[in-house]
């Protein structure tokens, strides 16, 4: 609907018709504000259609669509609810429905929403695709790969359900079948600045620094204002080594994105690896504003403060970072590493063994910063525990 009925839909209201008919001008007129993105007037319309029609499902459905669309998933899924409770087999509602939920992190019940579409229309491909994304937000990996799969059997020429099952095997850490779904979406949507810089974050994964930077260079060239993709290039070039670069390409992340706490982040690291750890913190810090339940910021921030030798500061920043993810093993180590230096073996053995047994290479850390167990000793006017001496010692 145009805007030419939004204008002549209040000549029909005013108009002293029966209850149903102004039922019907009203929820016309909310499709029409809606068309236009105008969701409050929309919504306004609906509610008074629903007033005068209480039992009609369709008009509780869309206005649970205009409050989705506003980001009130809550009154979304209260609306689609009563939807529901009238039409109980209502397809497009239960899977509204199920996406509000992904919004709010309710796993299980989107999953249960998307469950009953594939039961009312066992051939929907998008029922399969979106009850992939619920798996995989949940974590459960193999059975979204699993939807996706019917998905794509059911719809050969879905790029989205590529694209996602990309998503599901990099986050397993499958980087090659990853970049072989986003390759298949890039063929059949060229133009999708998204699946770009998706299939650059896994050729980065996978140590492929080129293809990565040339993938967000072909995402930027679709959508210019692509902060995502100026983060990720960054990142690429910090691990080239070349952190000039990726600061540049930080900063332009966050002047397109000023409350980007991940590019913060990163710009910190790269200033550390600069060895400008004033500036480093200062970022980390903002990413932490930004970010309150930032581990990764909290710890970085704390490998800052290690770097400058405030060790209280380090280590009260990596207890944070613990609190906030009980197994980030890197956390452990520089919160042992700090115990390290103030000379608290009991303490730095305790962390520094529960680093090592998440995998860490404690010894390969130690020796970043020392060239052996005598070097540390020497510089820092201690000597070593036989058992700590050893536990830093690369094995052969």
């Amino acid at each position: 609907m145009n805007s030419q009925s939004i204008a002549s839909s209040p000549e029909v209201i005013s108009l002293p018709p029966d209850k149903l008919t102004l039922a019907r001008a009203y929820y016309s007129r909310g499709l029409a504000y809606d068309a236009k993105g105008d969701y409050d007037h929309a919504i306004a319309d609906f509610t008074k259609a629903v007033k005068l029609k209480p039992n009609d499902a369709k008009v509780y459905y869309n206005r649970g669509i205009a409050y989705y669309a506003k980001g009130d998933f809550i009154s979304a899924i209260g609306d689609l609810n009563k939807a529901i409770q009238l039409k109980p087999n209502y397809s497009i509602a239960h899977n509204n429905r199920g996406a509000a939920y992904i919004k709010k992190g309710d796993f299980d019940s989107a999953i249960e929403d998307f469950t009953k579409v594939i039961e009312l229309n066992p051939n929907d491909a998008f029922a399969y695709n979106n009850r992939g994304v619920a798996y995989r937000d949940k974590g459960d990996f193999i059975s979204a790969i699993e939807d996706y799969n019917k998905a794509i059997q059911l719809n050969t020429g879905y790029a989205d359900a590529y694209n996602n099952r990309g998503v599901a095997y990099q986050s397993k850490g499958d980087f090659d079948s990853a970049v072989g779904d986003y390759s298949e979406a890039i063929g059949l949507n060229p133009n999708s600045a998204d699946v770009y810089n998706n299939r650059g974050a896994a050729c980065y994964l996978k140590g492929d620094f080129d293809s990565a930077i040339e993938d967000f260079n072909t995402a930027m060239q679709i959508k210019p204002d692509y902060a995502e993709a100026y983060n990720s290039r960054g990142n690429v070039y910090s691990g080239k080594g070349n952190y000039d670069c990726a600061i540049k390409d930080y900063n332009k992340a966050i002047d397109l994105n000023p409350d980007y706490a991940s590019a913060y982040n990163n710009r910190g690291a790269a200033y550390q690896c600069k060895g400008v750890f004033d500036r480093a913190i200062a970022n980390h810090t903002k990413a932490i504003e930004l970010k309150p339940d930032y581990a990764s910021a909290y710890n970085n921030r704390g490998i800052a403060y290690l770097n400058k030798s405030d060790f209280a500061r380090a280590i009260e920043d990596c207890n944070k970072a613990i609190d906030l993810n009980p197994d980030y093993a890197d956390a452990y180590c520089n919160r042992g590493m700090a115990w390290l230096h103030l000379g608290e073996w009991k303490k730095a053995k305790s962390d520094l063994t529960i680093a090592k047994n998440m995998g860490r290479d404690i010894a390969a850390l130690f020796y970043n910063g020392y060239e052996s167990i005598a070097d540390f000793e020497a510089r820092n006017g201690v000597k070593l525990p036989a058992d700590l001496a050893a536990m830093l010692t690369p094995q052969q």
